[in-house]
């Protein structure tokens, strides 16, 4: 096993293509389950090889001063599981103009429910609908991927007080959206 640190073995890369596998070795697995948490499994594993794609052609941007590259790889899998969500959230609506006469603004609003149902267990999807959608990834990042506030700040590219702010408002909006779940209060929670 080497022994590098991940900026070590990332700048190591630029001149050998074959060291970025090394990161590979080490994420991969992590990056799969949170992209399948979020997604289902279905897709993960080509959602998660999309981000170690993206992350070996940016691989001149990162930090090689860095000893982890975990939160820089969060930042990719975030981003590409939002855009695979919101392209499903458009396949559905597309599908509902397609089939069935032309909806008005409630019908369009069941259909999203509908297709956000199928990907998480509907009460859970309910509630994090209802947060914003910086407070959902940041929150997403937190439970699903395991990230420590420091990390989430990294991957996102925000300040650490900010990622303190958007955990705190998600926990409270969670805890009031999932009453009588036994411990639903303690989502998230460290």
């Amino acid at each position: 096993m080497d022994r590098r640190t991940d900026g070590e073995l990332i700048a190591a890369s630029l001149l050998d293509a074959q060291r970025f596998g090394a990161i590979y070795e080490r994420y991969f697995e992590q990056i799969y389950w949170y992209v399948a948490r979020r997604i289902g499994g279905e897709a993960a594993g080509d959602l998660a090889a999309e981000v170690f794609l993206r992350a070996f052609s940016r691989r001149g941007r990162f930090d090689h001063s860095a000893a982890s590259a975990r939160p820089w790889l969060y930042g990719f899998a975030a981003n590409i599981v939002r855009d695979h969500l919101r392209g499903q959230r458009r396949r559905a609506r597309a599908y509902v103009r397609a089939f069935e006469p032309p909806p008005d603004s409630a019908d369009i609003a069941e259909a999203e429910e509908r297709s956000n149902a199928a990907i998480l267990v509907p009460e859970l999807n309910r509630a994090l609908a209802a947060l914003s959608a910086t407070d959902r990834e940041t929150f997403l990042l937190m439970v699903l991927g395991e990230l420590s506030y420091e990390e989430i700040a990294s991957a996102l590219g925000i300040p650490i007080g900010t990622v303190r702010s958007r955990i705190a408002r998600a926990r409270t909006r969670m805890r009031r959206l999932m009453p009588g779940h036994g411990q639903a209060s303690d989502v998230g929670n460290p």
